[in-house]
């Protein structure tokens, strides 16, 4: 359990959205999600997290209901002492409201695991999990949120269930990736002053901008090392996608994709979602090889990250993976002939 001190700012007079800050505890489980993985767990894993919050604003902020966004501190004490020990995140995360109390929790940043793998002595040498001590982090999760606005006792807990991931997306060896199950409790104690007096805020869909679509042409550049003693070697990607999906808060994704890397070539189609915030887009893709990139492989997976920087342009964070199992990471540009910026209305 834990307590929230709230920081004020201006809110609206029919409901008061303080900023918070909160603590939390819960405890859970390392899944053994590969067969090695098994004998490395001896016990039960172990949470304590501090996460900043506040109501979601500006544009974004009206094609979802009542959307939180923040920042998350934990530590986990995994359950396999000897072979991952603890680990530290910091992650930016949106919570997005299901129905009543209940959001999903979508966050990413950056993790630190105590006990990566090394070649220099024995111990070092069975740490099979991860290959690196900062890693990637994800977090996904279920949350039933204290209310907000009430002063009765029971409506200040919160409960969670949480998946939190760290891996290095095979940009060094080994990559196995650890996926930590927790539920947990939290509390706040909330405090409320009279709200300030703002102006109405229009909401209606036809003055919002409408979503990023269209044709986008995009190229990226990656890293990853084949095994653990092998050197690394540089990735290149070139496609393009058409995003359709009217005003919908989910578009979708079509798509084809050629791979490079010095000692093969892969050419392939793929589809799927994404999730629209304007500016910002979470792209989920399922892809088959026409030509494949790794005899063994006749499908892949990828999530992308996309950051309009202006006009036409944006950036991307891209894993691209094999099943559940990472290929390589990249980053890189796109560009969409003929776009606006997502933060004007439209006409």
């Amino acid at each position: 359990m834990g307590l929230c001190n709230p920081l004020f700012g201006q809110e609206s007079p029919q409901s008061e959205h303080p900023s918070l800050w909160c603590f939390g505890a819960g405890g859970g489980f390392l899944a053994p999600h590969r067969t090695a993985m098994r004998a490395l767990v001896n016990g039960h894993a172990e949470r304590l997290d501090i996460t900043w919050s506040r109501k979601a604003q500006g544009t974004w902020s009206h094609f979802r209901h009542d959307p939180r966004w923040g920042l998350s501190l934990h530590w986990i004490s995994t359950g396999a002492d000897l072979h991952v020990g603890q680990q530290i995140a910091a992650l930016a995360f949106a919570d997005l409201r299901l129905s009543g109390r209940w959001h999903i929790r979508i966050g990413g940043g950056l993790g630190w695991t105590e006990l990566p793998w090394s070649a220099s002595d024995a111990d070092g040498r069975e740490r099979i999990v991860i290959g690196s001590p900062l890693n990637g982090a994800a977090q996904l999760g279920v949350h039933w949120l204290p209310a907000l606005a009430s002063h009765r006792i029971q409506d200040r807990i919160g409960f969670h269930l949480r998946l939190d991931h760290q891996s290095n997306a095979s940009f060094t060896q080994p990559n196995l990736g650890t996926n930590v199950f927790t539920l947990g409790v939290s509390s706040l104690l909330l405090r409320t002053r009279k709200a300030r007096r703002e102006e109405d805020v229009p909401v209606a869909i036809d003055v919002l901008p409408p979503p990023i679509g269209g044709h986008l042409l995009h190229v990226g550049v990656g890293r990853r090392q084949p095994s653990p003693l092998a050197d690394r070697e540089n990735v290149l990607e070139v496609g393009a996608d058409h995003r359709f999906g009217g005003r919908s808060r989910v578009g979708f994704i079509t798509g084809a994709l050629a791979l490079f890397r010095p000692s093969a070539f892969g050419a392939s189609f793929h589809g799927g979602f994404q999730l629209r915030f304007t500016r910002i887009q979470l792209d989920f893709m399922h892809g088959r090889y026409l030509k494949r990139w790794q005899p063994e492989e006749p499908h892949y997976n990828r999530v992308v990250f996309r950051v309009q920087l202006m006009d036409g342009w944006w950036s991307g964070i891209i894993l691209h993976t094999h099943g559940f199992r990472a290929h390589h990471p990249s980053v890189g540009l796109a560009w969409q002939p003929g776009q606006a910026a997502p933060s004007r209305p439209a006409n």
